[in-house]
């Protein structure tokens, strides 16, 4: 089948991460996938293309424009597939041109239904089918009572992660891994601001701080420099934002995270402690059930991360035991057996065989 991929704009987010990850899966299991959004500055385009995408794209200052009409019915996709938000009027626009069902993936809560062309209303009336992956999210959409068909569809983590040893302790790297925005950032802040406490307990370390986030991204950089003269060494880098952070996983000893984000790292054998405007603490066998629940602190965490500190040096403490290295291979495996490859592509199959929608051969 051909597949079109809307996005509002190609710039690295959750949902051009989705659709990377997703669209790789379905590439690979014999799909035609092209991705269409607005042109605004690095995204995503070149690992597009690397994995076989059709990438159509050009600066707009709308959502959508002629040119996009074009190269769509050029396409002639058989399914559209968009997220409830940016992208859905240009996945109407684009269907109305094309006849192709829309299968809309939601990946937050359902929240800002009243946007004109992304109402409710039009949700269910230009949606074909409904898919989350989100226990919460699926409640959500089941209590609308809409009359969408919705279905269960995970993203996959074993398309461009693989579990990797653990890597010495010695020079211990602290990876802060995620977009920074102000949701995303209090707990770096809170690591920040107690550095020397770090540097007291574990006189090697780096914090590593990867991902983009506009003026945000220039504060930090100010605010590493003042803190590297202060230990009087380099040892907070700010990487910024990368296209494949899968490098920057295996090289570190633990990952502070939320959502995708922490969930690749501890699908790669990394301890993760998930943080975002929340803290939700170190994941554990005992608590992944509850840390998949919250998306990984991105739903829900305690409003103060006291317990920052003492989980990260709780798992310095116990980096090289046995039973802490058992633990990450449990999370990872369970990670690994629900967010599937195979399980995304078998999600898809069972979608274009509903009755009553009139898929394109």
């Amino acid at each position: 089948m051909r597949i079109l991929f809307c996005s509002d704009a190609l710039t690295i987010d959750g949902v051009t991460s989705y659709i990377l990850n997703v669209g790789s899966a379905l590439k690979r299991s014999g799909h035609d996938i092209a991705v269409l959004g607005r042109w605004a500055g690095k995204g995503f385009q070149s690992r597009y293309k690397h994995e076989g995408f059709r990438v159509i794209t050009c600066p707009s200052f709308s959502v959508g424009n002629f040119y996009f009409d074009v190269r769509a019915k050029l396409f002639r996709p058989d399914v559209i597939m968009t997220d409830p938000r940016r992208s859905f009027p240009l996945a109407t626009r684009i269907k109305k041109l094309t006849n192709a069902p829309v299968i809309t993936y939601f990946l937050d809560p359902v929240e800002k239904t009243d946007r004109p062309g992304r109402d409710l209303a039009s949700l269910e009336k230009f949606s074909n089918v409904f898919t989350a992956f989100e226990p919460d999210i699926l409640r959500q959409l089941h209590e609308l009572n809409v009359n969408v068909p919705i279905i269960k569809m995970t993203r996959p983590l074993d398309i461009f992660f693989t579990p990797s040893e653990l890597p010495s302790k010695k020079n211990f790297n602290i990876l802060c891994f995620g977009r920074l925005s102000r949701y995303k950032t209090p707990g770096i802040f809170h690591m920040l601001d107690n550095i020397e406490k770090i540097n007291a307990k574990i006189p090697d370390f780096t914090i590593n701080i990867l991902g983009g986030g506009g003026w945000r991204l220039y504060k930090l950089k100010l605010f590493a420099r003042t803190l590297n003269r202060k230990i009087g060494r380099k040892c907070v880098n700010i990487i910024g934002s990368q296209i494949n952070p899968s490098k920057f996983i295996q090289q570190a000893n633990v990952i502070f995270a939320s959502a995708t984000s922490a969930m690749e790292g501890a699908y790669s054998l990394r301890p993760v402690i998930a943080m975002c405007s929340g803290y939700f603490g170190h994941v554990k066998p005992e608590n992944l059930i509850e840390a998949v629940n919250s998306y990984f602190s991105e739903r829900y965490g305690k409003y103060n991360f006291d317990d920052l500190l003492p989980d990260l040096f709780r798992i310095y403490d116990e980096y090289e035991s046995k039973s802490f290295r058992e633990n990450l291979r449990v999370i990872s495996q369970k990670l690994g057996e629900e967010f599937s490859e195979k399980k995304t592509v078998k999600s898809f199959d069972e979608i274009i065989k509903l009755p009553g929608i009139q898929w394109h051969p």
